[in-house]
């Protein structure tokens, strides 16, 4: 199954989070969202999001510019 891109680059702290959020809502349980952000506070907010809201981090990879979160919304 092929990810859902969310592109966020260049939005300031909670921003990228709180898109993450809105898409999240509207993807079946399993399907999956890469996260696209230049946004450092991501690097916490992202992955501590995740855990709270009981969606899988299944990687985090770092761009030449950017970082990429791949998540699947839980089952």
């Amino acid at each position: 199954m092929a990810a859902k891109i969310l592109d966020c680059r260049g939005m300031t702290c909670s921003g990228p989070l709180m898109a993450t959020v809105k898409r999240m809502k509207r993807l079946r349980p399993g399907q999956l969202l890469e996260v696209w952000t230049d946004d450092l506070a991501a690097e916490f907010d992202l992955p501590a999001w995740c855990q709270e809201a009981g969606h899988t981090l299944v990687a985090v990879e770092p761009r030449e510019d950017y970082y990429s979160f791949l998540i699947k919304k839980k089952e």
